[in-house]
């Protein structure tokens, strides 16, 4: 009886043919699952076995012994991370209290007077032309000052928060929209002539054989001032980010087919993973304008070496998904000390030749189970999750494996289990994002207002909008360490990026504090030949419900056309200019003539 039983090794074979589902030949050799796995450490022996390289991995069971010491690869910036408060005196530091003042670190005033002398000069040469008279006033350009553009700025940041339907509704006299400030800070014709006008560069400086020379001192000052401003953390990541845009004249839209913004203008990135910080960044010009370092490596060679020069040396984790992941590049990277951690794709020639002579593996193993294979500096980790995933890694240990929640399905229900993780696909989870959290906090305030015949303005919005969002990492980081500066202040506490955009458009549009250059030059006192009624008095009084005074006067402001009380005793026209919800009252009712006094 005993010789018709068969052996355990026997077993093992059949239930490997049943698995594996081919039909194989009976004369073949067979290898029992203890012999596999003793044959690991072989690359030869799998190679004559067909069935072994099927089966093949090293997983936690297997110590990875080769990974190197961390000493050697430890993090030395040059700066320390974060905002550089060295770079600042401790009056300067003091100075910093409300959300403005960090919008300001980026925001100089240097760039606010080249946008101003940029834009007067392009206004005066499109005007002298016969163009854009609508714009002028008594036929000659009203020039833009530093003031006048941040509250131009100002509202494009309440813009980005306030969303409405189109630019005229901010400032509709509708019941809808009566509380909307904009229209008390500045008309819409004055908006739409700087929106017009506006420019960077002056139309004498233009470069013709530059593709971006309209934007390219706004670009460079935004990336200086980011890198001057701020270092990066430990964790650093490259990957690309999508300006909206369905322009047809610049030459260098961006078509991406599976992407949420398919038609808009390329940016590579690189940005903190821990902040989201935008570090560095620059303009994709397409395939011929780009000057790719060497065309035998490609694109994605050209983009992250560019990106990462001003860090090597220190020891950064770069993280980047499949797109830019090759061995050349992170040979490279690892010889100046930027240590590339990246997705693989099945047909790279980073993936290794083990795992693609072994294909099947993914075949025979269940969800969380994984291998890897040490090749030189690197190690490569693949492993089952909804699809194979595979990653290379300078750093980690193959055999590090953590744990994570899935889904599984079986027989009766979905159930939520605990599976295998190795570590290095853990870490890049967590960290990977750094590009996304920094496009999240963009792409939730985005600032661009749509014009015509002015593709390259479709970047001139979100590099303010860079300057934003990193004032507010910058503001974050602040009020964690000198949180005595602001403890008198109530809304540190629930400050996110929309109460900090509110804050910054509010003291741009100075709203409740009309700037003093608007009361002095734009606003003068001029005199009738007859006496009118001081339409102050008589809105102010009927506000509160008062009999109307007799209050007569010669003197009118210019720009309001309305007639003002303006003497020692009554400083009408002082108030006029201050009280926004005087000049709102009578925009929505009208001039008040004298009421008799009620007996």
């Amino acid at each position: 009886m005993d010789t018709d039983l068969i052996s355990s090794d026997e077993e093992d074979y059949l239930d490997l043919l049943l698995q594996d589902g081919d039909i194989v030949d009976d004369t073949e050799s067979y290898t029992t699952e203890q012999e596999v796995f003793s044959s690991q450490d072989s690359s030869q022996s799998l190679y004559g076995d067909t069935l072994a390289k099927n089966i093949y991995w090293k997983d936690e069971n297997t110590l990875d012994d080769s990974a190197p010491d961390p000493r050697t690869n430890a993090f030395k910036p040059k700066k320390p991370p974060g905002f550089q408060f060295a770079n600042f005196t401790r009056k300067q530091l003091q100075g910093l209290k409300s959300p403005a003042d960090f919008f300001k670190l980026f925001c100089t005033v240097e760039l606010l007077t080249q946008i101003c002398i940029a834009t007067n000069n392009q206004a005066r040469t499109l005007i002298s032309a016969g163009m854009c008279t609508s714009y002028t006033s008594n036929g000659a350009w009203e020039l833009l000052t530093v003031n006048e553009l941040l509250r131009f700025l100002g509202i494009v940041i309440y813009m980005s928060v306030v969303k409405l339907s189109t630019v005229d509704k901010y400032w509709s006299s509708d019941v809808l929209y009566k509380s909307c400030p904009v229209r008390d800070v500045m008309s819409k014709k004055r908006f739409l002539a700087i929106l017009s006008f506006i420019q960077v560069t002056s139309p004498a400086e233009v470069d013709k054989g530059d593709k971006l020379t309209r934007m390219r001192y706004l670009l460079d000052h935004v990336k200086e001032i980011s890198q001057r401003l701020y270092f990066p953390h430990k964790d650093i990541s490259v990957d690309e980010r999508m300006v909206a845009s369905t322009h047809k004249y610049s030459g260098i839209r961006q078509f991406i087919k599976d992407k949420p913004i398919r038609f808009g203008i390329k940016l590579w990135v690189l940005a903190c993973s821990v902040t989201g910080y935008t570090w560095n960044f620059f303009v994709y010009l397409g395939k011929k304008r780009t000057n790719i370092v060497d065309k035998s490596k490609g694109l994605a060679f050209t983009v992250v070496t560019t990106l990462c020069e001003k860090l090597y040396g220190q020891g950064f984790r770069l993280y980047v998904d499949s797109f830019y992941t090759t061995l050349r590049l992170a040979i490279d990277l690892l010889t100046n000390k930027v240590y590339l951690i990246g997705a693989i794709r099945s047909n790279s020639t980073a993936m290794p030749l083990v795992f693609k002579q072994s294909v099947d593996w993914s075949k025979l193993v269940s969800r969380g189970d994984f291998r890897w294979h040490r090749e030189g500096s690197f190690v490569f980790i693949q492993w089952k999750d909804c699809k194979t995933v595979t990653l290379m890694s300078p750093l980690h240990k193959g055999s590090d494996v953590t744990s994570c929640f899935r889904t599984i399905s079986n027989r009766s229900a979905w159930k939520r289990q605990n599976v295998k993780q190795p570590q290095v696909i853990h870490d890049y989870n967590v960290i990977m994002g750094g590009v996304d959290l920094s496009n999240q906090y963009l792409n939730k305030y985005s600032s661009y207002i749509r014009t015509q015949n002015h593709w390259w303005k479709v970047l001139f919005f979100p590099c303010f909008d860079i300057m934003v969002v990193n004032s507010y990492i910058v503001f974050q980081e602040f009020i964690g360490k000198y949180p005595a500066q602001f403890e008198n202040t109530t809304f540190v506490s629930r400050f996110g990026q929309l109460e900090f955009r509110e804050s910054i458009a509010s003291e741009l549009m100075n709203i409740g504090r009309p700037s003093v250059e608007n009361i002095v030059v734009k606003h003068m006192p001029s005199f009738l030949s007859i006496r009118k009624d001081c339409v102050y008095c008589n809105a102010k009084v009927s506000m509160d419900g008062l009999p109307s005074p007799s209050h007569k006067v010669f003197s009118v402001c210019n720009t309001c056309n309305v007639p003002l009380c303006c003497s020692a005793t009554r400083n009408c026209f002082y108030n006029w200019h201050t009280e926004v919800n005087i000049q709102t009252y009578v925009s929505q009712n009208g001039k008040f003539k004298k009421r008799k006094l009620e007996t």
